[in-house]
């Protein structure tokens, strides 16, 4: 999937909305938690504003919501994805939005935004990445997770773009993760590195 269109995008999340925390749980995916349990200890203010970024059906959110983050905005492409989001009762707010366009928000809006699990289908990744920035105040983080095997020169080149023109700095990156370790095709063979960026 991961050269699909949007509509293919959409519709291939939608059918797999109903199913899909039982499956991906099931085989030990735990990226949701781990990303929110790594923002909560970054000492941030949890009454502030976040930015949950392909939120999908919430697993991320309901992870931050436990942690104790009150405030948080939900964007996903996937309509099935966000009623199934809406359900859990831990978002602000929750809205349809393409992640290759510039985001509708205001600048420096957000304490926070994480973005996991969902950068594999975006096509404009330096667009992405300054829309995160812009939209992030001074001192917030930027969370993000990406596979290993598609870390590669060009999408290191623009986190790294955004560190030379002083934008952000870059405060954590793991060593490569479990990604799915009970996915029949992935297992092993497909990791995830976690990063983090704090907004200058």
């Amino acid at each position: 999937m991961t050269d699909a269109n949007l509509e293919q995008l959409e519709e291939y999340y939608d059918r797999w909305s109903s199913s899909y925390e039982e499956d991906l749980l099931g085989m030990g995916y735990d990226a949701p938690r781990q990303a929110a349990e790594a923002l909560r200890k970054q000492g941030l203010d949890t009454g502030h504003p976040v930015l949950d970024a392909g939120c999908g059906t919430g697993l991320t959110g309901l992870h931050l919501n436990k942690l104790g983050f009150s405030d948080i905005t939900g964007i996903d492409y996937s309509t099935a994805s966000l009623d199934k989001a809406r359900q859990k009762g831990c978002y602000t707010d929750l809205k349809q939005m393409d992640m290759n366009n510039p985001l509708a928000f205001p600048d420096n809006h957000f304490m926070a935004a994480q973005c996991i699990g969902t950068l594999t289908y975006l096509k404009n990744m330096t667009g992405v990445m300054r829309e995160f920035q812009r939209v992030v105040r001074s001192g917030g983080i930027v969370s993000l997770t990406h596979r290993l095997d598609l870390y590669d020169d060009t999408f290191t080149s623009v986190l790294k773009g955004l560190v030379d023109d002083g934008l952000w700095t870059h405060i954590h990156h793991s060593d490569p993760q479990p990604y799915i370790p009970g996915h029949k095709d992935f297992g092993d063979n497909k990791t995830i590195i976690y990063d983090m960026f704090q907004v200058n």
